[in-house]
């Protein structure tokens, strides 16, 4: 049994948008589309598989290809012939690298490989997971190369309206320039995991009580996820029944120690640092209260996505998509700029009919359905393709 239950103006390029998608529309029950995704992400990641799954119901032939980093984009072009459309995702992990000079040089391929493609009348879209690598090993080599990338690419894909005008505007693009910069919603994990345990023994099989309000951190662990500041800020709290659990792979040695040692102090607190199997994420999100993101910086949020698959409320800073997507009448945003946004955060929800904004969760994610957004993301290859 599963956790809950559901409860201005235009301008001249985009009246010619407007006019492609017309054709596009007309053209949906017409000939196939073929899509090479790259890099392929499917075995950690089921974005990819969903969007497939949904492209292919929609008529598009969806193969995908260059697993891993660094791989080059050509080879795996000619490996699955000639698609109509190359379909682009975490881009950096293509070309970013700790040196700054090798960086420099991956980007160059990219770029001439991009410009290969455009040549031969290969259609490019990049979605935009983040703007940035994370890490930030060569920031500026990264951001020159991804704005003269978008020179290259036919249509670009973000998961909210207010990330469309942060890509617009870093990448230096205007409304008549190309890409064709489209907002299409992230889709939801429904059916991505198992959810089968209930509330009751998920609770019951790590040792929570029903008085228990437990906050869940779910993800991997990097140091811009600000897990070590959650713990600290999660010992400020004058709340007995509070329980914090930290669940993820830490992205380096020392990070896992410094979690270790943090949780250690506070005998509320419990850390599970490793890697989750697909059937295990059920046991965590169905014995939690609520899932806590304490992001540093946040563009588009899959772990978001996922508390509201399963019906759980989130605190999480009111940036981005993440601030975008989140009805504050089921979750808890806060500004992180502010010295005791988080803490105070966490009171809010301390407070708060946690499982009522839980259902109200688990009801708008019904919403983020594939079949649709997939819909769209064909649209907007048919458009670029006509």
């Amino acid at each position: 049994m599963a956790k809950r239950e559901p409860p201005g103006g235009p301008t001249a390029a985009s009246a010619a948008r407007s006019s492609a998608d017309t054709a596009a529309l007309a053209d949906e029950n017409g000939s196939e589309l073929s899509v090479l995704m790259y890099p392929d992400s499917t075995d950690s990641n089921p974005y990819q598989r969903e969007l497939r799954d949904g492209l292919q119901s929609h008529g598009v032939a969806v193969e995908m290809s260059g697993y891993g980093q660094y791989v080059s984009l050509l080879p795996a072009v000619r490996e699955h012939g000639r698609p109509d459309v190359v379909h682009l995702h975490w881009l950096s992990k293509s070309f970013v690298t700790e040196q700054s000079w090798l960086t420099a040089l991956l980007g160059v391929r990219l770029l001439v490989e991009l410009l290969v493609l455009r040549l031969s009348g290969v259609r490019v879209v990049w979605t935009v997971h983040n703007l940035g690598e994370h890490a930030r090993r060569s920031p500026r080599v990264e951001l020159l190369t991804k704005r003269l990338a978008t020179r290259l690419i036919d249509g670009i894909i973000v998961h909210c309206d207010g990330a469309r005008g942060t890509v617009m505007e870093l990448f230096d693009l205007s409304a008549d320039d190309r890409p064709d910069v489209r907002a299409v919603p992230h889709g939801n994990y429904l059916d991505s995991y198992p959810n089968e345990i209930d509330r009751a023994d998920a609770r019951a099989d790590l040792g929570y009580g029903p008085e228990d309000t437990v906050f869940l951190y779910f993800g991997l662990i990097r140091p811009y996820k600000n897990v070590p500041e959650l713990v600290d800020t999660f010992r400020e709290l004058d709340a007995p029944d509070a329980r914090l659990l930290v669940v993820g792979n830490p992205w380096s040695d020392e990070l896992a120690a410094t979690v270790r040692d943090r949780v250690a102090a506070d005998d509320r607190a419990r850390a599970v640092l490793e890697f989750v199997p697909d059937d295990e994420i059920q046991r965590y999100m169905n014995a939690a209260d609520a899932v806590v993101l304490p992001y540093e910086e946040v563009l588009t949020s899959g772990a978001a996505i996922l508390a509201m698959s399963f019906g759980n409320p989130v605190v999480a800073p009111n940036r981005g998509c993440v601030g975008e997507r989140l009805d504050p009448r089921w979750n808890v945003r806060y500004d992180p700029d502010e010295t005791d946004g988080l803490r105070a955060a966490l009171a809010d929800a301390l407070d708060a009919d946690l499982r009522t904004m839980g259902e109200g969760n688990y009801e708008a994610s019904t919403r983020l359905d594939w079949s649709d957004l997939s819909l769209r993301t064909r649209r907007l290859y048919s458009s670029i393709c006509n």
